[in-house]
């Protein structure tokens, strides 16, 4: 029966995952999926480091910049020296970043409420309750 949970997790994720890519090309942002998703962690985690993004994305460090290069140089990120770490920099936002954010947050939302439509809400806060007890295990 484990191996069918986590078989079902995965099949539910990759589904989600590649609705979301669909959706992000059918947006005309310019953006890759990876891009995006970077755009989504820098939104959620302001002033997050290049570093952090490396470990949140599982990604090498070369990715990761060139991604970053891109997103500057489109005027949707902002890189600042960290305040107690003068070798790291501090990603956030600019106001067409949060906008592009905004965008992806809504499109997120949209897909999550298509997908989880056919449960009650009383399903809905078991699953949560059952997925945040997976994902805090000790």
């Amino acid at each position: 029966m484990d191996n069918e949970l986590i078989d079902l997790l995965r099949t539910i994720s990759s589904g989600f995952q590649a609705q979301m890519k669909e959706q992000i090309a059918l947006s005309d942002s310019g953006l890759s999926t990876f891009q995006a998703r970077l755009i989504n962690l820098i939104g959620r985690q302001d002033g997050i480091s290049q570093q952090r993004l490396v470990a949140l994305t599982e990604r090498d460090k070369a990715q990761i910049t060139r991604a970053i290069h891109g997103l500057e140089t489109a005027g949707l990120i902002m890189r600042s020296p960290n305040q107690t770490d003068k070798r790291s920099k501090c990603l956030t936002l600019t106001p067409a970043g949060k906008e592009m954010h905004l965008h992806f947050k809504k499109i997120r939302q949209h897909l999550a409420t298509e997908t989880l439509s056919h449960l009650t809400l009383s399903e809905k806060q078991t699953l949560q309750t059952t997925l945040s007890k997976i994902a805090n295990k000790p």
